[in-house]
């Protein structure tokens, strides 16, 4: 594997453009890597290692010899290591010039854009015939433009807002600015566009009235529609030191979306005012719009890293990059790449064709387990059915959202799979869209989960003063259950008493000893915590007699 990738890596250096050779680029260029033998064996799917490039690009492309066709999924790295999600790439043979233009026909997928990459994977659903990869860097051409030559973007001063109703405590401090923090004030996202600055009035005051801070803590903020708004006093153009990245505030600016994208994503119209903002901020300031930056921390309870941790991150960051929170939240930090390539594009979100996912649970309560039927429906424009689609089914039991598996939508738009689910937990499905459809994602839904309790050979009768055992099992494991015993009296059973007891490794072993000949019942019990609901044997007679 180490001899591919060095030899991956020496063809990928001699099949360079001339910028690439000459040591420095100084302006945009070219490469091309041979896909390795092994990838494009005979038969079957075809599947690459990953292709290391000695040069960051930001396009990519395939292109092969003949006019067989193939399916194509994509991904690429990021410079700080992590991986994109995997991209389908069309491959139309319909895109190629008239014959008797002089210009010729080639087999190719269409060009990919991801921002800025390292290294590169692909899938095919067949072997291609002398499969090539084309990358582009126009890096250069990025860095040099800088936002200061982009005109401002339109804002809602702090006096239209309402500021003077929010005044700061003390004057501002100032900084630097080598990147942006990304979050989200986690309100409702179902606000009208007159509501925006009443909004940031109130989070203003709220910052400075409540947490007791000299101002609002965000640099700007922008709102569903697209709207963006002055932040803390001082001037938008200016690195104003907010309080809004513990540890970090003096070196970065920070952006807000009015929204709560735990389980909703950022509007198209939300991503284009941010990237405005990120590229004219970042263009202000000097700085590029992309690369990997180093940050020194001033530390603080709030922060990953302790005082003069010197830390390398990406311009554009999400605060959780840096503090112990879960903001901007799952769904906006994973656009945070979308919102990358579009800070270097200078290009607003494309419009896009609407569309709708809806799920359904089987059931939204189960024993553990149970397999739960999860279904939904995926429609476009107009409501038409989407046909061969892919949706994840993603669950979340820990604050994470991951994906548990996928389902292709057949021709009625429909799709079904079965989850077997061992806590408590929310489910999702999410559908990533492609080029000229909006991406989609459900409602959320929660799923209960009860533990299983099973006791074994229950006694239902015995004499008073013996010892009566109660075994059983639990699942999913419970360090402890509750056993419960009544007795009845005067027409009703009231409690005789309760008793934890200590499971290990899912059983658990007890007994009771009456010293009263009478009628009881009895049960063990598994108390509601962080993983289940409660959960009970259900109740079991038990006669003692003298």
């Amino acid at each position: 594997m180490r001899v591919l990738a060095t030899a991956a890596a020496l063809l990928c250096a001699l099949l360079a453009m001339p910028a690439l050779a000459s040591g420095k680029a100084r302006g945009p260029f070219d490469f091309e890597l041979a896909a390795p033998s092994t990838a494009v064996a005979a038969g079957g799917p075809a599947a690459s290692r990953t292709l290391y490039t000695q040069r960051r690009f930001n396009l990519v492309g395939l292109r092969w010899r003949g006019r067989a066709s193939a399916a194509i999924r994509l991904r690429v790295r990021r410079p700080n290591g992590t991986w994109s999600h995997w991209e389908t790439l069309a491959a139309h043979p319909g895109h190629n010039p008239d014959t008797d233009r002089g210009e010729p026909s080639v087999s190719s997928s269409d060009p990919l854009w991801v921002g800025s990459a390292d290294a590169v994977q692909y899938r095919l659903s067949r072997p291609l015939r002398r499969l090539r990869l084309h990358f582009v860097n126009v890096a250069s051409e990025l860095r040099s433009a800088r936002a200061a030559q982009d005109p401002q973007p339109a804002f809602v001063s702090r006096r239209a807002w309402g500021a003077s109703k929010c005044r700061p405590r003390a004057a501002p401090e100032y900084g630097a600015v080598k990147a942006i923090h990304v979050h989200h004030t986690v309100s409702l996202n179902d606000y009208a566009p007159e509501e925006g600055p009443a909004i940031v009035l109130s989070v203003c005051r709220y910052h400075r009235n409540s947490n007791g801070w000299n101002d609002i803590g965000y640099n700007a903020l922008v709102d569903k529609y697209g709207v963006l708004y002055e932040g803390r006093a001082g001037g938008l153009d200016q690195a104003v030191v907010g309080a809004q990245a513990q540890g970090f505030n003096d070196e970065t600016a920070g952006i807000a979306s009015i929204g709560d994208h735990t389980s909703v994503e950022a509007t198209p119209e939300t991503l284009s005012a941010l990237a405005a903002y990120i590229r004219w901020k970042l263009g202000v300031h000097g700085q590029p719009l992309s690369g990997p930056v180093t940050l020194r921390s001033d530390g603080g309870p709030a922060t990953k890293y302790p005082a003069g941790a010197r830390v390398t991150l990406e311009r554009v960051i999400g605060h959780r990059d840096t503090g112990r929170t879960a903001c901007p939240g799952e769904l906006l930090y994973a656009q945070l790449d979308e919102l990358r390539a579009l800070v270097l594009s200078g290009v607003g979100v494309l419009p896009t064709l609407g569309t709708s996912l809806s799920a359904t649970l089987g059931d939204s309560s189960v024993d553990f387990g149970d397999v739960v039927p999860v279904t939904g429906l995926l429609s476009g424009p107009g409501g038409a059915p989407l046909v061969n689609e892919t949706v994840e089914v993603q669950t979340n039991g820990t604050g994470l959202w991951k994906t548990a598996s996928t389902a292709i939508t057949a021709p009625d738009g429909t799709f079904a799979i079965e989850l077997r689910p061992r806590r408590r937990l929310y489910v999702r499905l999410r559908y990533r869209g492609r080029a000229e459809l909006r991406r989609a994602t459900s409602a959320r839904l929660l799923l209960h989960l009860r533990p299983l309790i099973t006791l074994r050979s229950p006694v239902t009768s015995s004499v008073r003063g013996a010892r009566v055992p109660v075994r059983g099992t639990v699942s999913p494991r419970k360090r402890f259950v509750t056993l419960v015993l009544q007795q009845r009296k005067g027409g009703r059973y009231r409690r005789a008493g309760v008793r934890a007891v200590r499971a290990r490794q899912g059983r658990f072993s007890t007994s009771l000893k009456p010293v009263v000949a009478a009628t009881y019942r009895y049960a063990v019990i598994a108390l509601n915590d962080a993983d289940t609901d409660r959960a009970s044997t259900g109740w079991r007679p038990l006669r003692v007699r003298r």
